[in-house]
């Protein structure tokens, strides 16, 4: 009896053990899964990959000047030395900074961190669109299509952001389109488009805009030819709530 209870702990402890094992091996590969698409979102691969490429020409053409300027063999050392050495830092300001037509900004979901904990403590919580009169909130409905045409809906009560971000509330998967491209927000019953440093630019009737009412409708493009948003406006009774997730189209 005594050999028989021994068998069933060792094998109940050998399951706990496993159950342990792999309870930590799913939290690993979980986190590398967040990290790798945080490093994809935020350009470090790409950013490491073209630092790479201009190092190995740089070096290439280096090696050709050394005869020819009298320098020592050693340089070429000492200058790959310098590259992998300064890899780290690369990374470091590729994950932190974002390249954008008015140069080198910070990262703009770092800056979205920090402006929202600064509003919050002094206005409060995220913004929401009024109380109208006759208690119904001022909404907005947002139409895109995604890049295989399929079209999509979305309706909102508080702010939102466009882009190419995983975080984004409406993400387009398009080169063209930043990561954190548009904040679309609510102001006393009307709604505003900010571009937000992006790339390539917001466009409204072919006109590109920093800051624009949307009015009743509003058609905006990311990038001159790029992705199409249509923004209506609309009201709903205080019970709405913002969709949580894109509805496509049928």
């Amino acid at each position: 009896m005594f050999f028989v209870d021994s068998q069933n702990a060792d094998y109940h402890g050998g399951n706990a053990l496993h159950l342990i094992r792999f309870g930590i091996l799913h939290s690993v590969l979980e986190w590398m899964t967040t990290l790798m698409k945080e490093l994809v979102r935020r350009g470090v691969l790409r950013a490491l990959g073209a630092y790479i490429v201009i190092i190995w020409l740089l070096a290439q053409g280096l090696v050709d000047l050394l005869p020819a300027v009298g320098m020592p063999e050693w340089s070429i050392r000492v200058f790959l030395g310098v590259a992998i050495g300064s890899t780290p830092l690369v990374a470091i300001l590729a994950w932190k900074y974002d390249l954008t037509a008015k140069g080198l900004l910070p990262d703009r979901r770092d800056v979205a961190v920090a402006e929202k904990s600064l509003m919050e403590k002094i206005v409060g919580p995220t913004q929401r669109s009024p109380m109208t009169e006759g208690g119904r909130r001022s909404m907005l409905h947002v139409a895109w299509r995604d890049e295989t045409g399929q079209p999509y809906e979305r309706e909102f009560l508080e702010s939102f952001i466009v882009g190419r971000d995983f975080l984004a509330d409406v993400r387009l998967n398009d080169d063209c389109v930043s990561r954190r491209h548009v904040e679309v927000y609510p102001v006393d019953g009307e709604w505003y488009v900010k571009d937000l440093a992006s790339l390539n630019g917001t466009f409204n009737n072919g006109e590109t805009i920093d800051q624009k009412l949307v009015g009743d409708t509003m058609e905006i493009r990311l990038d001159k030819s790029g992705p199409k948003l249509i923004l209506t406006k609309r009201t709903n009774d205080d019970t709405a709530f913002t969709v949580e997730s894109d509805k496509p189209i049928k």
